[in-house]
């Protein structure tokens, strides 16, 4: 570890500690370490850091900041934490620790450049903001449920406000970097994963600020849905496999007719325009939006609580209603139920499958519902289009 260090300090710059002080800076904290002497590796350190603090201001002109200070530091108490026989899996993470060390050390000039070039003021202000809603707000939300019916969870609630929000977050980085057509593939691809009701919101949103990359919008959303069918049906197969061999038609003709969609979308802009698509100004644009995320947050309240009503006051009897109101938050909240009432044989495999593809149905309203409120006529318009070519996919899969 006192090598791989010391080299890459030395390769920066050779008058400054190198190799040698490095191996030395390490092999003095090993030693500490296999003493168990608490009071020697104290002293060790602070005589350490006293040498480098006197070299740091006797070589003050030549040179700024205090890096290579820092990392002999980062040496002697990794040395020691590897050591340690007191502490299990020191070593590894000691030598983990010391390999990310090393490779932020020599990423020195491209962090500066990423920095201090590439990313605006708007965007470091947007990355702090991001963090705080999901690293620090987050987990001083309470646990547990609240509310009539208990249907209120303050951190279920902040989850999907941090979904909504990081959709909007990554996608514009994505599109920063990669340029429009391409991050805007991965954005689907990522919200396929993630949460397909957050990529509505985002497309529908920029669709009004850029409508002339609509063909690209579309296939963002189309390429988003189709990884929701497969998406969907792994988890099935995880709940019960006798249901997944029942959804496993419509939810493959789904997703093929998506593909076929987002590559016939991709094929009606290449068609439309030859040229590349022109810049759209991301530089002056805010890649994190927290009031449309707050919106959603309040409407999946909304639509908790009246399932949660709707289930205590109509019972299990009405599954196909409830079915399509768990379908509305997430088709995941559908395919436990129903997998649970298959095993217990309170209902037959059919209406299991009915079930599924009710909460699919109902999903895919919601968000059309998002795409006329968010985005403009044209955008909705395909979305309806969309949806329909899935619904008679789905048919006919449910048929065969």
């Amino acid at each position: 570890m006192g090598a791989l260090i010391g080299a890459q300090r030395e390769s920066a710059a050779r008058d400054r500690p190198g190799l040698r002080d490095f191996l030395l800076v390490a092999l003095t904290g090993g030693l500490c370490a296999v003493l168990e002497n608490a009071w020697l590796a104290a002293a060790a350190l602070l005589s350490i850091a006293g040498i480098f603090i006197v070299f740091h201001f006797e070589e003050q002109e030549k040179r700024a900041g205090i890096t290579t200070e820092l990392a002999a530091g980062a040496a002697f108490v990794l040395a020691l934490l590897a050591g340690s026989p007191q502490i299990p899996f020191g070593q590894p993470v000691a030598i983990g620790l010391a390999i990310l060390i090393a490779l932020f050390l020599e990423a020195k000039q491209r962090l500066q450049r990423l920095l201090r070039e590439t990313i605006v003021e708007s965007e470091f202000n947007a990355t702090l903001a991001f963090v705080t809603v999901s690293l620090v707000i987050y987990p001083l939300l309470p646990t547990g449920l609240y509310g009539p019916y208990r249907f209120f969870s303050p951190r279920q609630v902040w989850m999907f406000v941090i979904l909504v929000s990081s959709i909007s977050y990554v996608g514009y980085f994505f599109e920063k970097f990669l340029g429009a057509e391409k991050g805007l593939v991965y954005t689907g691809l990522l919200g396929g994963l993630a949460s397909t009701t957050a990529v509505t919101l985002h497309l529908g949103r920029i669709s009004r600020e850029r409508r002339e990359e609509l063909p690209d919008q579309v296939r963002g959303f189309l390429i988003a849905n189709s990884v929701q069918f497969p998406r969907a049906l792994l988890i099935v197969l995880l709940a019960d496999r006798q249901l997944a061999l029942a959804c496993a038609w419509p939810l493959a003709l789904m997703t093929a007719a998506g593909v076929a969609m987002a590559e016939a979308a991709n094929w009606i802009r290449r068609r439309a325009t030859r040229d590349p698509v022109k810049p759209h100004g991301l530089e002056h644009a805010n890649p994190f939006r927290i009031v449309p995320a707050l919106r959603f947050g309040a409407l999946f309240t909304l639509i908790v609580f009246v399932t949660r009503v709707a289930t205590a006051r109509a019972g299990p009897g009405a599954f196909f209603g409830t079915s399509l109101l768990g379908g509305l938050i997430d088709v995941a909240t559908v395919i436990a139920p129903a997998a649970d009432l298959l095993h217990a044989q309170d209902i037959s495999l059919r209406v299991a499958e009915i079930a599924v593809l009710l909460a699919l149905a109902s999903n895919g309203a919601l968000k059309i519902i998002l795409a006329v409120l968010s985005g403009t006529r044209r955008f909705a318009g395909w979305i309806v289009l969309a949806y329909l070519i899935w619904a008679g996919a789905g048919a006919l899969g449910f048929w065969l």
